[in-house]
């Protein structure tokens, strides 16, 4: 379900909860629900809130993470810490509180994570919902009860790209619940059991990768390490190599090379990794990046070479979600980066660049992130004026649509380079309006 798709829920139900009114004036689109997300409208119309109570199952408006900007700051959390419904948690094993990300309020994780939520739980329809238990007996675990965690995770990809973790990775948690949940209470046959392990290992990978992004590295290390475990528990190789690779990119993210370079080394020998198409791509991507970090242009520009044959290889093959965006557009943005890296700062533009005219609107996290580092490339140029409009088109996706931690950190660096070159208009204009995002 895409926003707009979201957005037309909404519309739906303030017809169904006022039939006898024109409500015409308080019809959403998606633009709208994104400034929801996003916290700039934090106290919508009543009957705005009432539609999104339905549409979302909320009982309350805090459940929502609205409330009225009049309220002082003190009532406000009050009531939010007599009405923040439990946060959810990590797997039973570690019972550790799912952690908030960093310089955001609790009512901006509530209210993201209920809109993501609104957008998941929407995939397979309410009658799709986790199986009740809560008569104290096994209930039986089909393939249609699995189905809908194994959508969820391509559909958490899909919007990933489109708008970065930091509005995902705690809907995605809950649908990891979901899984452990009918694991445990469940009553099931072996190959159910089996498939059911897949998604759930699946559903951990990708919540690790959204926190990963989110800025959330502890969450995240702990999401991979339980698809690892998962992974081996049912000989899923493609989920045990992605695992790795992922690791292998919190490493490269963490400035940790070394620590890279084992978990991508040891993901590409991991057996059948050739027979997932573009996979086998991935290691050498993550060991092009850490070689760059040690200093190795060698090593790195050899790993990017053999991560291209694989694509050329493989790029007409049907992918998995997490491979999907693994195109020669992507290849250039890691390229441009290792570059960067290097010390490369006119090879890395052109590379960047590419990936940046690569990219569509689906992928506007990725080209965010990729506009940041063009822009940090032609700072290094003496060219600030071409950085400027590079790093405004990289504010022009974050304000639209992406919530990436990632990529803010790397905005903000990059604003700091800006400070040396205050004075000219097109950088004077880039520096206001960060200030203001």
């Amino acid at each position: 379900m895409s926003r707009t798709e979201l957005a037309d829920a909404v519309n739906t139900a303030l017809a169904q909860l006022y039939p006898d009114r024109d409500l015409t004036a308080q019809c959403v689109d998606h633009r709208w629900v994104g400034k929801l997300e996003r916290g700039e409208h934090r106290w919508p119309s009543d009957e705005r809130r009432a539609a999104l109570r339905l549409v979302l199952g909320a009982a309350r408006d805090t459940d929502l993470g609205l409330y009225s900007p009049r309220r002082t700051s003190a009532l406000a959390s009050a009531d939010h810490d007599r009405e923040a419904p439990n946060t959810p948690s990590l797997t039973d094993e570690t019972a550790e509180p799912l952690a908030q990300p960093h310089g955001v309020t609790s009512g901006d994780v509530r209210r993201r994570a209920v809109v993501a939520l609104g957008v998941v739980a929407a995939l397979a329809g309410a009658e799709q919902r986790l199986p009740d238990f809560t008569n104290g007996r096994a209930r039986k675990i089909g393939v249609g009860d699995v189905a809908p965690l194994e959508h969820s995770v391509r559909h958490l990809y899909s919007l990933d790209y489109l708008i970065g973790g930091g509005s995902l990775w705690q809907a995605a948690a809950v649908k990891v619940r979901d899984g452990y949940s009918m694991l445990e209470q469940g009553s099931y046959s072996a190959p159910t059991e089996s498939r059911l392990l897949k998604a759930t290992a699946r559903l951990e990978m990708c919540t690790g990768w959204l926190a990963l992004d989110a800025g959330e590295h502890v969450v995240a290390r702990t999401r991979f390490t339980e698809a690892l475990i998962l992974a081996r528990q049912t000989q899923d190789r493609e989920v045990e190599t992605a695992a790795l690779t992922y690791l292998a990119g919190q490493a490269n993210s963490l400035n940790r090379p070394r620590e890279a370079l084992r978990f991508a080394s040891s993901a590409a020998q991991v057996p059948t990794i050739d027979q997932h198409p573009r996979l086998a791509a991935i290691p050498w991507l993550r060991l092009a990046v850490a070689s760059s970090l040690t200093g190795d242009a060698r090593g790195s520009e050899t790993a990017i070479t053999n991560a291209r044959r694989i694509v050329d290889r493989d790029s007409e093959k049907p992918a998995a979600e997490w491979c999907s965006f693994l195109s020669h557009t992507e290849i250039d943005g890691l390229h441009g980066t290792c570059e960067l890296t290097l010390g490369r700062p006119a090879r890395a533009e052109k590379l960047l660049d590419a990936a940046v005219r690569g990219y569509s609107d689906g992928y506007a996290r990725n080209r965010a992130l990729y506009r940041v580092r063009l822009a940090h490339a032609r700072l290094l140029q003496g060219e600030p004026e071409g950085a400027a409009e590079a790093a405004n088109a990289a504010l022009d996706d974050m304000v639209g649509e992406v919530a990436s931690s990632r990529v803010s950190t790397e905005m903000t660096k990059a604003a700091h380079l800006f400070a040396a070159h205050q004075g000219i208009a097109k950088v004077d204009s880039f520096l206001d309006r960060h200030r203001k995002t």
